[in-house]
């Protein structure tokens, strides 16, 4: 089975390949401008390009939406990481968690699958807590794996196996499989 990955991102496309390729679906990337609304709701935001880009492309596919969770700030950024990480950078970010007790970080992935008709999501997340400093500045991962810790230890130094057995995302990506493997 072929399924395709609206994604631009690269990291996202190896996750998926790995996690999908075990249940004999080829995931193949198609890079094509997601919607990016102001709605704060992953579930919303995922389910709707997914209709959107099947109609679009007259096939299957697969959108993911991954929020950040700050306990410490009721939650924020939330759907927003990206625009956060490229606003302040790590230095802002490790400045916005100076002081800061709680420093629990949650990390929620849903991925929507569509075929044109009917929308399906999966949901995964992991707990993790962001580090007093930056690790792995030279490793090629996700940005905010450099500042994050999961069971205390810094996800950037993570072996690429160990990542997709754990992360948000895979978890999301393995419902996916299971779907559509009944």
């Amino acid at each position: 089975m072929k399924l395709n990955f609206v994604t631009g991102n690269k990291y996202k496309v190896m996750e998926a390949k790995a996690i999908l390729g075990k249940h004999g679906i080829e995931v193949v990337q198609v890079k094509l401008e997601k919607e990016e609304p102001k709605e704060f709701d992953l579930k919303k935001v995922a389910e709707m390009n997914a209709l959107f880009f099947s109609k679009k492309l007259g096939e299957p596919v697969m959108v993911e939406d991954t929020g950040l969770f700050f306990h410490e700030y009721k939650n924020f950024p939330g759907n927003h990481p990206k625009l956060m990480y490229e606003t302040l950078g790590y230095k802002g970010l490790l400045k916005l968690m100076d002081g800061v007790k709680d420093r629990r970080a949650e990390f929620r992935t849903v991925v929507a699958w569509c075929d044109g008709k009917k929308v399906k999501s999966f949901v995964g997340s992991v707990l993790g807590e962001v580090t007093n400093k930056i690790h792995g500045e030279k490793d090629d991962v996700m940005p905010y794996e450099r500042i994050i810790k999961i069971d205390g230890e810094p996800v950037t130094y993570m072996s690429r196996e160990k990542k997709n057995r754990i992360s948000h995302r895979a978890k999301a990506f393995m419902q996916l499989g299971e779907y559509l493997c009944k």
